[in-house]
């Protein structure tokens, strides 16, 4: 679990007019701060070096361009920030390009690695995990809080074999861990998490189970539903066919089993009221033009209809209403990039790397 180490400062530069997400771009000097939200899209996938985060209007405008440090181990975005973490320190950038240090990460130390940087929904919290892998093959992971004014505290450090606690979503209804193990790979087109999931109480520390190894967690609403996706052919599963489960803080359960044609699903995303959560599905063959659909499902029924183009995966529901998804590299449907999927299922494209992030706000 070795890292380069030594940090290079994050350069954040704001764009003219002329620069478009994907495309050449030319430095121009800061100009004062354009108002409204901004998509935040990675260059190429995480880890990549070279790389940085696009920032594009809704109408596929680029809006600002922010360099990322080679070694860069975590990013986050939290309300009108993105973090990013690693070298031992943790950079906040806005989205009118101006980079903050917020200080050192607790625990990151040269044999350690940030893993689940994960912010709260107001932007103004945020939680990662250092872990390290000792001589003896034992994993030791910590998790850690801190936020805006507040030094980073220790919530709570397990020592395991094979697997690692992190966070794994910062939900509406609360920050989500993750009993990960160590070293999964594979062709994975949606799963969030590999290992049980728990519920997290910040004020308490207190560990609430949510969902074993055999369902990966995708969403919990505001109103603690849970989806998660069971017998994914991906990871631990049955015999059965793969089904989207929604689990209510109270009442019964409700399971979508999906045709037996479909190996993978995921991206079960809650929209604001929790009554809708979208849901992407594949036979996920791992061949060239793999196929993907999108769907809506009631949350109270579990009836599903398609939703947009073909070959889209959801990212995040907008506060507008609209969905930002994006169609990945060797996927049917049309061409690679980010696209805004409205109600009626039209959808502008308005960047070519898939590779989005979610949204900054103004």
């Amino acid at each position: 679990m070795a890292r380069r180490t030594g940090w290079a400062p994050v350069v954040a530069a704001l764009l003219g007019a002329t620069a478009g997400c994907g495309g050449q771009s030319t430095t121009a000097s800061p100009g004062p701060r354009v108002a409204g939200d901004r998509i935040a899209v990675l260059d190429a996938p995480f880890g990549s070096d070279p790389n940085g985060v696009m920032l594009v209007r809704s109408d596929g405008t680029g809006a600002a361009h922010l360099s990322l440090p080679a070694d860069a181990e975590a990013i986050a975005l939290a309300g009108n920030r993105l973090l990013v973490g690693g070298g031992g320190r943790l950079e906040s950038i806005e989205s009118s390009g101006r980079a903050t240090s917020l200080g050192d990460l607790a625990g990151d130390t040269p044999d350690e690695l940030v893993r689940g940087l994960v912010a709260s929904p107001d932007g103004h919290s945020w939680m990662w995990a250092s872990v390290r892998q000792q001589g003896d093959g034992t994993v030791v992971s910590t998790v850690w809080l801190a936020g805006d004014h507040r030094a980073p505290v220790s919530l709570l450090t397990r020592t395991e074999t094979g697997s690692a606690l992190q966070p794994v979503a910062w939900t509406a209804a609360g920050p989500v861990l993750g009993d990960e193990p160590i070293g999964i790979g594979g062709y994975i087109l949606f799963r969030r998490s590999f290992g049980p999931t728990l519920r997290l109480d910040v004020q308490t520390g207190l560990l609430t189970s949510l969902a074993g190894a055999d369902c990966a967690f995708s969403d919990l609403s505001a109103q603690a539903t849970l989806a998660c996706v069971k017998d994914g052919r991906e990871g631990p599963h049955g015999d059965g066919a793969v089904t989207l489960r929604l689990l209510p803080r109270s009442g019964p359960e409700i399971n979508v089993p999906l045709p037996r044609s479909i190996n993978q699903a995921g991206a079960a995303l809650f929209r604001g009221d929790g009554a809708t959560l979208t849901l992407a599905l594949s036979p996920a063959l791992g061949e060239s033009g793999d196929e993907v659909e999108c769907d809506l499902v009631d949350a109270r029924t579990g009836q599903r209809h398609t939703l947009g183009p073909d070959g889209i995966t959801p990212v995040s529901w907008l506060p507008d209403g609209r969905l930002l998804a994006v169609r990945r590299p060797g996927v049917a449907g049309g061409e690679v990039g980010t696209y805004l999927v409205a109600p009626d299922g039209s959808a502008l494209r308005v960047a070519h790397s898939a590779e989005a992030i979610g949204l900054l706000h103004g």
